[in-house]
């Protein structure tokens, strides 16, 4: 039978504290289920200690950890204390994978990495969406993402009679934090809110809307951009979107942009892939605007943090994970930057990314966040010709009508049957559970298994603590996967059961190496921080830079 599939994260979607006691109750019938294999302490902390007191993102206390002592590290470890001048592991074609490491990877499933599947095309009927749209200027782009010269394509809506457009590329190194890259006055504004349908059977909402403004792209450089749409009304809508790199290289890391994620949170028309705000939709659009942040959907809950960090101290590569979905590139780079949250990842992703980690240890993993690679999806062919594919999620094997004959494509967790591949066997950590109600904070320490190249020039030892690191949601190291425990805490979930969430280290059988925050408030240690660690600053941006390093590019002189 497929585990019951967790609770909607109801505080980290937007929906408000009030809903915490909805997602208590989910997870009792969660715990009810039988024990869950994340919530095993690291060694030296006792279980049967009571659980740390919540803190505020200025004060957390220094007391909260059990004693500090070491994480299981399996066969990593030693390569994992590999001083930081150590070059990145060389490639290795068809390395054998070590017997008895990791679980045997399963034969790719049929669907093509190049295409939507054509196994979901059952639809229902087109009614009204079940909420009712803002009356303010919206706006999405026609992509999820284009190359330079490309056509951005953009559909606007408003009630006013006009509206202006201003289009900026993030970029951290500039006065004021972006570039604006075009501006386009005098536009007509058009009403398209009755356009918008929501399918009665996959419950998935669009708007229709027709594309409105052509903006000519040449010139623009590869990053992650907004559109900020001001109408005569003086309501300001906005649309993200990435200019990828056409060709990814080897010789600098990519920014993977968590455009599955965003969109599967997208409550935007009453349909998202949870159930906290109405009936759970199957199917889910990129034709409709972001409901959160104004349309920037996940973007200021700390990826704009993440990679601001990141352009002060690299030269960056652009693409999204819908794009590496869509067509894996066959040239790959040595380091892939996921920022906070890439939850949902169809078949073709995780083949690429275990293939060249796990089998050929080409390509390296920061992972800026936590609870990574845990869904698995379709995707499936948008309604309007030339759209982005939509994503398909029924988080069962028994409701999803294709698993049964596809089983290697079951939209549940990549850990369930009949998929059973636990991310874990790859980023090395697995989701373990949200912290508290969500926005607690608690500490990290460091462990007695963390190297000396992580602590090089940090003034960090054993038990130094991070305070408020931990927060939102959080992983714990994957059993078998030859992670190594370096940053460790004890926080209880919703329902006040210990867990003990773990920042990770691995190396691969093959050599890759990969690091995982393993929790959503990583980034806020991150300069400027926007909380008090209790150590200075610039320890834990070396810390940080030492990771860098340690995964082939030193920090930009």
């Amino acid at each position: 039978m497929t585990a019951p599939s967790r609770s909607p994260r109801t505080a980290l979607a937007g929906v408000g504290i009030s809903l915490v006691v909805v997602m208590a109750s989910l997870l009792a019938t969660l715990h009810a289920a039988g024990p869950r294999t994340l919530l095993t302490p690291p060694a030296g902390a006792s279980a049967s200690a009571s659980a740390s007191a919540p803190a505020s993102a200025a004060q957390v206390g220094a007391g909260t950890l059990p004693p500090t002592g070491p994480i299981p590290s399996g066969s990593a470890a030693a390569s994992a204390s590999a001083p930081p001048t150590t070059p990145p592991p060389p490639i290795a074609t068809g390395a054998p994978v070590a017997s008895g490491t990791l679980p045997a990877t399963p034969a790719p499933a049929t669907q093509s990495p190049t295409s939507a599947t054509p196994l979901d095309t059952a639809t229902g009927k087109d009614i009204k969406p079940p909420v009712a749209l803002p009356a303010r200027v919206d706006l999405y782009a026609g992509a999820v993402s284009i190359t330079a010269g490309q056509p951005l394509e953009l559909h606007v809506s408003t009630a006013a009679a006009g509206y202006r457009l201003s289009i900026a590329r993030s970029d951290a190194t500039v006065s004021g934090g972006s570039q604006v890259v075009a501006t386009v006055d005098g536009r007509p504004g058009h009403d398209y809110r009755a356009l918008a349908t929501y399918d009665s059977l996959t419950r998935t909402a669009r708007a229709n809307w027709p594309v409105t403004d052509r903006v000519v792209s040449s010139g623009w450089s590869p990053g992650v951009y907004i559109a900020t749409a001001t109408d005569t009304s003086g309501t300001l809508g906005r649309a993200i979107f990435v200019v990828r790199n056409q060709v990814l290289t080897p010789n600098q890391p990519v920014f993977v942009f968590s455009a599955l994620t965003y969109q599967a949170y997208n409550l935007w028309g009453g349909g998202n892939l949870y159930g906290y705000a109405g009936p759970k939709a199957t199917r889910v659009s990129f034709e409709r605007p972001y409901d959160q942040a104004g349309g920037r959907g996940f973007w200021t809950k700390s990826d704009d943090r993440i990679l601001a960090w990141l352009q002060r101290r690299q030269q960056l590569q652009y693409t999204t994970d819908y794009d590496l979905a869509v067509a894996p590139p066959a040239i790959v780079p040595r380091l892939v930057i996921f920022p906070r949250h890439t939850e949902y990842v169809p078949l073709a992703l995780r083949d690429w990314l275990e293939h060249y980690v796990n089998d050929l240890g080409y390509m390296n993993v920061l992972s800026f966040g936590a609870n990574g690679f845990y869904w698995q999806v379709r995707l499936a062919a948008a309604r309007t010709a030339g759209a982005p594919l939509d994503i398909v999620c029924y988080k069962s094997a028994a409701a999803d009508p294709e698993a049964a004959a596809h089983p290697g494509l079951a939209t549940v967790r990549w850990q369930d049957e009949p998929v059973n591949r636990p991310e874990g066997a790859v980023i090395g950590s697995q989701y373990a559970e949200v912290v508290a109600d969500g926005y607690a904070r608690y500490n990290l320490s460091v462990t007695a298994d963390a190297p000396a190249w992580l602590l090089q020039g940090t003034g960090w030892v054993t038990g130094t603590v991070a305070r408020g690191l931990l927060q939102g949601e959080a992983d714990a190291p994957y059993p078998g996967s030859g992670s190594v425990g370096v940053l460790a805490g004890v926080a209880p979930d919703p329902l006040g059961h210990r867990i003990y969430p773990a920042s990770t280290i691995r190396v691969s059988p093959a050599g890759s190496r990969i690091f995982d925050a393993g929790s959503f408030g990583w980034a806020d240690g991150l300069s400027p921080a926007v909380i008090n660690m209790g150590t200075t600053q610039g320890s834990f941006d070396r810390l940080n830079e030492n990771l860098l390093r340690w995964l082939g590019f030193p920090v930009n002189p």
